[in-house]
């Protein structure tokens, strides 16, 4: 059976795990968390950085044990059993596809706010461009995976400036209302902001001393990604006031463009446009490792696990592309952050869960990491994961039910 090439480096899993979690979430979403956490929207997104930082710590000690790009197909599996693993791999691929078709309609939406172009073929057109990407191979994807991700910070950095003068003018601890549960609605949803990170463990098979170097860029990009959000909550919020930003559809850019004028709204416009680019690239290295691994294992899939010359797995990434412009053509999908969100929240339980169990079962499997804190041969981590986890997805599930928040 061919095999996928090693070519990455630790700094090359780091920049794809630091661009997969940065996307576009924080250029859409920081607005909307703001509406619901007011003046503490940092502390919203420190409690879902310490929710994903958690489970980090399960992905960290199954990759090392299974460096496979299969992922959560293969943690599952091992601890449950094959249907268990077939139903998670499954998941996490319709996550990824869904998530890539709501990514493409975003940077379509962007690229129409600059120039006068029809929605749907700028959608489909990024989707076609980024699986050629793909298809040339990793360290194509890595490269250009790279540059994005430098545009992206440059992007919020210029945020970031012009915004410092206003620090101070606003107490960043108030809560709107003194209501809790506003702070936990914005935390459930501000998680979407840091999915992504997942996806570095599907990377383990072109990954050069995986067993090493997986579980450093797991911890490494987290911790990346949270200085940057925490510092930049504070300085959005500081620069303008938190009602205005829950109503402004690009609430990065109104700030820029404040200080800068057209030319700051350009620039942001621009990094935005390089984010969505970069999740939906993400998106769809993600879901076809995963679906390129299921192939090489299930007989019915088996199609799926053809790679190309260059050691891509073409089928896989050419039979994502067409799902995803398939999700493109309803042309909206209007709460896809929360529902991707959901089924985030359930791979993340089922991987603790799997951590927990392979713990009990097989508690002699080499484990080159080896999370620490445990009760006898329970892990602690994987439990606390799991108890936030359940509380973050109730407060998203009762906003999906409901329509309401806070």
């Amino acid at each position: 059976m061919p095999t996928l090439k090693r070519a990455l480096g630790l700094g090359h899993v780091i920049f794809f795990g630091v661009g997969s979690i940065l996307g576009a979430g924080i250029y859409t979403l920081i607005g909307k968390v703001a509406g619901e956490a007011g003046n503490l929207t940092w502390l919203a997104f420190v409690i879902a950085s310490f929710t994903a930082f958690l489970t980090a710590f399960s992905y960290a000690e199954l990759s090392a044990a299974f460096p496979r790009s299969g992922g959560e197909y293969v943690y599952a599996q091992k601890a449950f059993g094959q249907r268990a693993g077939t139903g998670v791999g499954l998941l996490i691929a319709l996550n990824g596809i869904i998530s890539a078709a709501t990514v493409s309609l975003g940077f379509a939406g962007y690229i129409t706010e600059l120039v006068d172009l029809p929605l749907l073929p700028v959608a489909l057109g990024i989707i076609g461009l980024l699986l050629l990407v793909n298809i040339r191979g990793i360290q194509a994807s890595s490269t250009v995976n790279i540059a994005l991700t430098v545009v992206e910070i440059l992007g919020l950095v210029a945020v970031g400036i012009a915004a410092f003068p206003h620090v101070g003018s606003e107490d960043l601890l108030a809560l709107p209302d003194g209501n809790v549960n506003g702070l936990f609605f914005a935390a459930a949803l501000s998680f979407f902001a840091y999915m992504g990170f997942e996806d570095i463990v599907k990377l383990a098979e072109e990954t050069r001393s995986p067993e090493r170097n997986i579980p450093r860029a797991l911890f490494i990009s987290n911790g990346i990604v949270l200085v940057i959000y925490v510092a930049l909550a504070m300085l959005v919020v500081s620069a303008m006031p938190w009602q205005q930003l829950a109503n402004e559809p690009a609430p990065l850019a109104a700030i820029v463009e404040g200080r800068w004028g057209r030319a700051g709204l350009l620039l942001v416009g621009i990094a935005a446009l390089f984010s969505t680019s970069n999740t939906l690239l993400s998106n769809l290295l993600g879901s076809s490792r995963v679906l390129s691994f299921m192939g090489r294992e299930l007989g019915p899939m088996r199609w799926l696990s053809r790679l190309s010359p260059r050691k891509t797995p073409v089928a896989a990434l050419v039979f994502i592309a067409l799902v995803v412009c398939a999700f493109a053509l309803i042309g909206d999908i209007a709460i896809v952050a929360r529902i991707a969100t959901v089924s985030i929240f359930l791979t993340f339980i089922l991987v603790n869960l799997s951590a927990i169990m392979l713990r009990l079962r097989q508690p002699d499997l080499p484990r080159p990491y080896r999370m620490p804190l445990h009760v006898g041969r329970v892990p602690m981590i994987p439990v606390f994961a799991i108890l936030l986890t359940l509380l973050l997805m109730g407060y998203t599930i009762t906003a999906l039910v409901s329509g309401t928040t806070a």
